[in-house]
């Protein structure tokens, strides 16, 4: 197999070849530590790696204030705080050719190689970034008509976008929705289904009318609010964050539902545990949670700038000695 059709027979909850391994992003200083150079075209990236997707970003704008702190922009202040705020929400033209023209040339290059997933949002987590979880608080209780429009929007704006795709050569779609944190949800479950799902089943039924598959996204601890995100049809759920989500009892869950993507560590094991350690737990992931299939390795988010670059190089080499199916993965176990 391919990579791509390594990532497609996962994603439809087959076994490939070998576990394939993907990720959400990767940080350009691990890119660079890796490659030795300041210059490289993605699919380097993917070769150094053993990566098998390959991610295009078509995200709508977060209209909030940002800071910069190691390389990393951060929400240092939301903008959309009341409806005086709603014209600031000025989307690009999904119409415009532009918006798709630098995502072209690394699609065609690649097209038919790698799994080219489209890195969108929902619109739930640019709700919450644009007002502000504070903000967002006082309007469920004032004024929850404001966060209906912000949401509605961003809906609105996908929806829009994704019937292009398809034409672009997209094989996959993958949503980054953040609504928890390690503790619990942002919010509460009935809140995710008065205030946001029919927003986000809009966005799902047109997920669905391109016949992609589609990978949902959301760190920490989902459980409470998993039972009605799985309505919502997706064929995989990542990253299972180690320490509120139990993957292996997932597998056991809902294993045989959706392809599970995830788990390796961000909060320990990649960025301070050992290369033996990343070892360990990448032989564990493989053997336990990828048995039978439908499982796809990757960090617990994204390879991040604060990374070990000795641990994301051992997860490298973890993946290539134990990800075959058959001889390989018995010995993983």
């Amino acid at each position: 197999m391919n990579p791509r059709e390594r990532v497609l027979c996962a994603l439809a909850l087959g076994r490939p070849d070998r576990v394939p391994f993907v990720e959400g992003e990767v940080s350009e200083v691990i890119a660079r530590g890796l490659l030795g150079r300041a210059d490289f075209l993605p699919e380097e990236v993917n070769a150094a790696m053993g990566l098998d997707n390959l991610i295009v970003p078509f995200l709508p704008p977060i209209f909030a204030d940002y800071v910069e702190q190691e390389g990393i922009n951060y929400v240092a202040a939301p903008c959309i705080r009341t409806r005086a705020d709603l014209p600031r929400m000025v989307f690009p033209d999904p119409d415009d050719p532009e918006l798709y023209r630098a995502n072209e040339a690394l699609i065609r290059r690649n097209q038919g190689r790698y799994a080219v997933s489209a890195k969108m949002r929902l619109g739930a987590s640019p709700t919450l970034l644009s007002m502000g979880l504070d903000h967002f608080a006082y309007a469920l209780a004032d004024d929850p008509g404001l966060i209906d429009t912000v949401l509605g929007r961003y809906a609105d704006w996908t929806i829009a976008v994704l019937p292009r795709l398809r034409d672009l050569g997209v094989d996959y779609i993958w949503t980054f929705d953040d609504m928890a944190y390690r503790a619990g949800p942002m919010f509460s479950p009935r809140t995710l289904r008065t205030v946001f799902m029919p927003h986000l089943r809009r966005v799902a039924d047109a997920i669905k009318a391109t016949g992609l598959p589609w990978i949902f996204h959301s760190d920490g601890n989902l459980m409470p609010l998993l039972p009605d995100l799985l309505t919502l049809g997706f064929q995989a759920l990542h990253p299972l964050e180690p320490g509120c989500m139990d993957i292996e009892a997932l597998k056991q869950e809902i294993g045989g539902r959706v392809c599970l993507v995830g788990n390796i560590d961000l909060h320990y094991t990649l960025t301070q545990g050992t290369p033996q350690e990343v070892d360990d737990e990448v032989r564990r992931r493989i053997a336990v949670v990828g048995k039978g299939g439908g499982y796809m390795i990757s960090s617990a988010n994204s390879i991040t700038s604060y990374c070990k670059l000795e641990n994301v190089r051992a997860m490298v080499a973890a993946i290539r000695r134990y990800g075959m199916y058959g001889e390989n993965q018995r010995h993983a176990a």
